[in-house]
């Protein structure tokens, strides 16, 4: 076993069951024998965590797919620059000026160069986010009447959000599909249309390399196989979301004629910091086709105020950022690939020490059976979690009680949360995933949505989960972090005999009205005034599984 390893403190003030700390040794040795080639970033991650993440010493954070968390030494260099230099606004000749715009074309440059994308076939667009970006990819897209709109099924809403651009125009040619969907139709091409029309009609895929619900991963060379489906007169163009995918994987667009069109990317999701910034990445050939609807400052080359006249820039950037960009995030960002390589080395170290940690929650939480034999979980996956191009850094899933019933996943979430254990609960605007692990028709969702939202505390309504619980794990968690979330889960959905826990937390008890002194000191939680403001909004309700009544 690696000796630079050493059982780190839990990492959480909250967290204070009685909890046998030896046993946790036990099975973090354990863990390092099957993984220590792989977490850990040879064996520094404790030091990593205790130099450049003080914000995570009284945390157990596992919602990195939601943001992961930023490092120190980013804001603190960032803040330094600020202080150093005179950034001014980049429309602008002045000295200050022409400083940001410096440092911006020069993170163009480096993200590009992150994803081994060439200047000459790439340009990259800065946006406000990874849906700002998609959405700027459906309004410059040149939809027509004949052009077809297809996206997967596990899709994020804000690509569901595009077909939006073609529903009043041809509503009929869009499509969710499923992945079997999408193999079919690379296995029968179309025929080449014999038409004399001399129009060319461009058609939109859309789908996530990885899944933001499930963190199923899907297949990369798609890309290659749909755009192979082209003919003479129709044009197929492809949309990778990349936002949950890129943080722990790398993504390589070296090979233009095998990579996507558009790319979205999400760059909180990758470091954390900065946020309300995003990128589109686009395909420079593309430029000939791409449409211009509304503009704003700095996206003309000449322009009249008293005609419809105007002239765009012919730079892709230049034309599609209106307004004056987010200059100073965008050298924050900068800040923020200068400490992620300098700390973790490249993406593959990360892939690896995600992986083996979600390979080893997975499988303990797979591993999991109440008195009765029946498992306590449902996992939202079918992939092999350790085959990182199949899986990505999520553990999606439902818990059951011993007699079959759901535990709500908003329960859960609350009681993880009066713990200092930051998880995700609900649908994650992801509804064809919801779909497809809950077995939820749209004609259910359609009926039942005057009585329940997608952001509503209804996580079982008429007897059905409208979502899931979702640990994902980032670059800087730990196995400490893993161990003692699953010491957490075991002690409260555990059933070692009926309706019993190790902690004896019987849902059913816990009301509006509970004192919240009493119930945090039978809990073992320390009360603390975080803990008790915490407490009082937390109603914990049991659902009947076939009325979806509390009870």
């Amino acid at each position: 076993m690696n000796k630079k390893y050493t059982f780190g403190p839990f990492n959480s003030q909250k967290y204070k069951p009685k909890t046998n700390k030896e046993k946790l040794r036990t099975e973090k040795r354990e863990f390092l024998k099957e993984f220590s080639t792989k977490y850990g970033y040879n064996g520094k991650i404790d030091q990593i965590r205790e130099e450049e993440y003080p914000q995570l010493r009284n945390a157990i954070y596992l919602d990195h797919t939601g943001t992961t968390t930023f490092t120190k030494s980013a804001l603190t260099n960032f803040n330094n620059d600020l202080l150093s230099n005179l950034y001014g606004n980049p429309h602008s000749n002045s000295a200050s000026s022409q400083a940001s715009s410096m440092r911006v074309e020069g993170v163009r440059r480096r993200i590009l160069k992150y994803f081994n994308a060439d200047e000459n076939d790439y340009s990259v667009v800065f946006t406000q986010n990874a849906t700002a970006a998609i959405k700027l990819t459906g309004e410059m897209f040149p939809w027509t009447g004949k052009s077809t709109y297809k996206y997967l099924r596990e899709s994020h809403n804000s690509i569901n959000g595009l077909r939006r651009f073609l529903e009043t125009i041809n509503p009929k040619n869009i499509q969710g599909v499923t992945e079997n969907d999408v193999e079919e139709m690379i296995n029968n091409p179309p025929v080449n249309d014999e038409s004399e029309d001399d129009e060319i009609t461009y058609n939109l895929f859309a789908y996530p390399a990885q899944c933001n619900f499930s963190g199923m991963r899907f297949p990369l060379d798609w890309i290659s196989k749909i755009k192979k489906l082209d003919t003479k007169k129709s044009k197929n163009l492809v949309l990778l979301d990349a936002a949950a995918y890129v943080p722990s994987a790398q993504l390589s667009l070296a090979d233009k004629e095998t990579s996507p069109d558009f790319i979205c990317l999400s760059f909180y999701k990758m470091f954390g910091f900065p946020t309300g910034l995003g990128a589109l990445i686009i395909k420079s050939e593309l430029n000939p086709i791409l449409r211009k609807g509304y503009f704003g400052g700095g996206t003309t080359n000449s322009v009249v105020y008293d005609k419809t006249w105007q002239v765009f820039s012919e730079d892709i950037a230049t034309r599609y950022e209106d307004g004056t960009i987010n200059f100073l995030n965008i050298i924050a960002l900068d800040h923020a690939f200068d400490a992620f390589e300098r700390i973790y080395g490249n993406i593959k170290n990360v892939s690896n020490h995600v992986t083996s940690l979600n390979t080893y929650l997975s499988r303990n939480m797979r591993s999991l059976h109440h008195w009765n034999g029946k498992s306590v979980c449902t996992i939202n996956s079918d992939r092999d979690f350790s085959d990182s191009e199949k899986q990505g850094g999520i553990l999606s899933f439902n818990v059951k009680r011993s007699d079959g019933s759901f535990v709500g996943y908003v329960e859960l979430e609350k009681l993880a949360n009066t713990y200092g254990i930051h998880i995700r609960s609900g649908g994650n605007c992801n509804p064809g995933s919801i779909s497809r692990w809950n077995n939820i028709t749209a004609e259910e969702v359609i009926q039942d949505s005057e009585e329940r939202k997608c952001s509503d505390d209804k996580d079982i309504y008429k007897g059905k989960l409208y979502g899931a619980a979702r640990v994902s794990i980032g670059a800087m968690t730990t196995i400490e972090d893993v161990l003692i979330w699953l010491d957490f889960f075991k002690r409260h959905y555990v059933e070692i005999r009926p309706g019993k826990t190790v902690h004896n937390l019987n849902s059913t008890k816990i009301t509006k009205g509970t004192n919240p002194s009493k119930f945090l000191k039978y809990m073992n939680i320390s009360k603390s005034r975080e803990n008790l403001r915490t407490f009082k909004v937390f109603k914990v309700q049991r659902y009947d599984n076939t009325s979806g009544n509390a009870v």
